[in-house]
Formats: C-alpha cells, sequence, structure tokens
C-alpha cells in the first residue's frame, strides 16, 4: 500500500507476497480491489504489483485524459520506480487494451502476457452497451454499490472521469489492438468465461489467439460473467500457473 507520485499526480498502489514480479491491470472504471481473492492467491507465489490507474481507484482524480498514452506511461514509470526490468503481465478487459499496448512500446520488458475477457476494439453495439453503463447511473444499484467500493464515496468523479476520456476518438484509435496483434508476440494466454457479450465478445478472444503468434487459449464453460478471474479465481490461477509451467519447459528446451 504506497503511492508514487508522477507529474504532482499521486498514483496508488500494493505490492503483495515474492517471487517473480507480476503486474496485474484492471478493468474500466474500476480499481485493484477489483481483483478481490485473487491477489492473495496469486501471491502465494508471485510478487503481485496492483496498480490504480490515474484517476480511479485510490489514485488522484485527475480531468479526463488528454492523451491515453499516459495510462501505459504511468505504469513504466511505476516498474522503474520498483526496480523492475521485466514482469509478467496480467490483465483484464480494459486492462487487456493497455496491457498490449504495453507489449507494443517494449516487448523486452514483458516476460508473459495474460488477458482475461479481452477486448481488440470496441464494436458499435459495445460502444453503446458501455455509454449506456456510464450515462444513466441509479444511485441505489448494485453497480453504484460496486463502484462506491472501487472507488470510494466520490465514485461518481471516478466514473465520469473514465466516461469522459473514452469517449474520444483518440482513445479508441490507440487502444484499439486488432491492427497489432501480430506485433504481441510475447507467450499469451487468453482466457475468458464462455458467456458472449457486447462488451467483451467471444470472438475477441479467437481473433487474438488466431492472429497473434505465441497464443495459449482457454475458453471456461458455464460461467455467468465473461471474466475468469472474476467469477472462478482459483480456476485462474491454476490455468495461469499451468501456462507458466509450459513457458519455463518451452524457454529452457
Amino acid at each position: 500500500m504506497a503511492t508514487l507520485t508522477v507529474d504532482g499526480v499521486d498514483l496508488y498502489y500494493e505490492d503483495h507476497g515474492s517471487g517473480e514480479p507480476l503486474l496485474l491491470v484492471h478493468g474500466a472504471a474500476a480499481s485493484g480491489r477489483w481483483f478481490g481473492d485473487l491477489i492473495p492467491q496469486l501471491a502465494a507465489k508471485y510478487r503481485v504489483i496492483v496498480p490504480d490507474l490515474r484517476g480511479l481507484g485510490r489514485s488522484a482524480r485527475v480531468a479526463p485524459l488528454e492523451r491515453p498514452q499516459v495510462w501505459v506511461a504511468d505504469l513504466w514509470r511505476l516498474l522503474d520506480s520498483l526496480g523492475l526490468d521485466r514482469v509478467h503481465l496480467a490483465s483484464v478487459s480494459l486492462g487487456s487494451r493497455i496491457a498490449g499496448r504495453m507489449v507494443l512500446d517494449n516487448r523486452a520488458r514483458i516476460t508473459t502476457l495474460t488477458v482475461d475477457a479481452p477486448i481488440i476494439g470496441l464494436s458499435k453495439s459495445g460502444n453503446a452497451s458501455l455509454n449506456s453503463v456510464f450515462t444513466a447511473v441509479d444511485p441505489e444499484s448494485a453497480q453504484a454499490r460496486e463502484w462506491n467500493d472501487l472507488h470510494g464515496d466520490d465514485w461518481r468523479d471516478a466514473v465520469r472521469f473514465y466516461a469522459e476520456t473514452r469517449s474520444t476518438e483518440q482513445f479508441q484509435e490507440y487502444f484499439t489492438l486488432r491492427p497489432h496483434l501480430a506485433d504481441i508476440d510475447v507467450p499469451t494466454l487468453i482466457c475468458r468465461g464462455d458467456l458472449d457479450d457486447a462488451i467483451h465478445p467471444v470472438d475477441d478472444a479467437f481473433i487474438w489467439h488466431k492472429q497473434a503468434p505465441d497464443t495459449q487459449l482457454f475458453i471456461a464453460p458455464g460461467l455467468t460473467q465473461s471474466s475468469i478471474m472474476l467469477e472462478r479465481a482459483a480456476n485462474f490461477v491454476t490455468e495461469f500457473e499451468a501456462f507458466q509451467a509450459r513457458c519455463a519447459l518451452g524457454s529452457a528446451a
């Protein structure tokens, strides 16, 4: 539980466990709290770094981002401050878009990549679904209670910040990975539940698997969410550790 100040902005992060470093990147309008019980399960074998993205969670509230690259730059600054030259990178939803950008930005610093419920670019239907989520919030709803848990009492400010940031053409263009998948060539685990939805289409996982050069795909059946991390944390940890073991065998061959 610490903060890193970058250009006058306090960025919150947590640092758990020991072992090979693993950076966890959360999803849209969320925070590191979203990972919940997954963190201690991973920290049993790894040093798990869990940041809250600028403007979200326990990081400082800021104006909507003019440059979407800021989130990626913040994460590099965090790793630099911790003296971490190479990390495993695991992410969910929006975090998969940020993680993909990190690989494209500096592949040599990423040992392996894991994406859960990945998004390679929003469809019109997905964009419409997200717009409705962020613009019509019943303060008594389960969604509002979740956002309060993720961000605190000023959750409306955090959600508004994200809604305005994601609405720009620059944001969507920068975080659209589809044209760049062939260049994301680190060993990659792609995972998700088999429930299809407009925001996290099952097709995105298959397209990433087909177009990126070094991927392994795991689809968990019978989930009520698209994310394995969220619904079956223990199942995710088992698959993640098996993936890491296969990567280690491959590098030793």
